[in-house]
């Protein structure tokens, strides 16, 4: 199938930006022009600009024009909301490179910290932590917390490639019916900024989301934290009828 007109200008506009001819801070040339000089439609156009804007690399403001604000996309993850598939396709991109293993118990301090306060009283909890990579830039440091009645799972888990409640689902038949998620901003600590190769005190994002199954059990929980500009949440709303 050949590629759509409007990817093949994003190309082209995407090269002209990497190669200098159209420099960080200016504008790009107005639709009319654009459309001439490479035989398209103000809609192709559109198009491909918004291509470049959802890399990061220009941005477009109503009446003065689009802007190019990178000469290459930023390193960063953009993560679309609405969907359990949506949520889950981070963890498929972005593997994670596990640090640490344990299974124990969770204090009522890390309970309370997880909103996990009423789920799985008792038994070891298997606990994965690591560092997300996509890139030249590590995307996040992430905790999965595994509750008991999966933690039997810790050998498959340790070399398993892919989100892990799909390792859930495909080893116990257990899948994911619906996801809680919190979003909250942070700075980060000296270990987190030196694990993520970022500075120190520098703004984060966290996510704490924690999965059920259709019965209402929690499947597994995670929290990540995610270094200003290598994640994008992307929302779209739309009028109530």
């Amino acid at each position: 199938m050949p590629t759509p007109r409007y990817r093949q200008l994003t190309d082209i506009l995407r090269k002209d930006i990497e190669s200098g001819r159209y420099p960080i801070g200016s504008l790009l040339p107005p639709e009319v022009e654009l459309c001439e000089t490479y035989g398209v439609s103000r809609h192709t156009i559109r198009d491909a600009i918004r291509l470049l804007q959802e890399a990061g690399m220009v941005e477009r403001r109503r009446g003065l024009g689009t802007t190019v604000l990178a000469a290459s996309p930023p390193v960063s993850f953009v993560q679309p909301l609405g969907s359990v598939s949506a949520l889950l396709q981070y963890a498929r991109d972005a593997r994670l490179e596990l640090n640490a293993v344990e299974r124990r118990g969770l204090s009522p301090e890390e309970r309370q910290a997880y909103k996990l306060a009423g789920e799985e009283g008792g038994g070891a909890w298997l606990l994965l932590s690591g560092v997300r990579d996509r890139g030249d830039k590590p995307l996040s440091l992430t905790r999965v917390l595994v509750p008991p009645r999966f933690a039997d799972l810790e050998a498959e888990a340790r070399t398993w490639d892919g989100a892990f409640q799909e390792l859930i689902a495909e080893r116990t038949g257990v899948a994911v019916d619906r996801i809680e998620q919190e979003i909250s901003a942070e700075l980060l600590d000296p270990e987190g900024a030196r694990l993520l190769r970022a500075r120190r005190g520098e703004a984060a994002l966290r996510t704490l989301r924690r999965y059920f199954d259709a019965a209402g059990e929690l499947v597994l929980a995670s929290d990540s934290l995610h270094p200003a500009g290598r994640f994008v949440y992307a929302m779209t709303y739309h009028r109530d009828s």
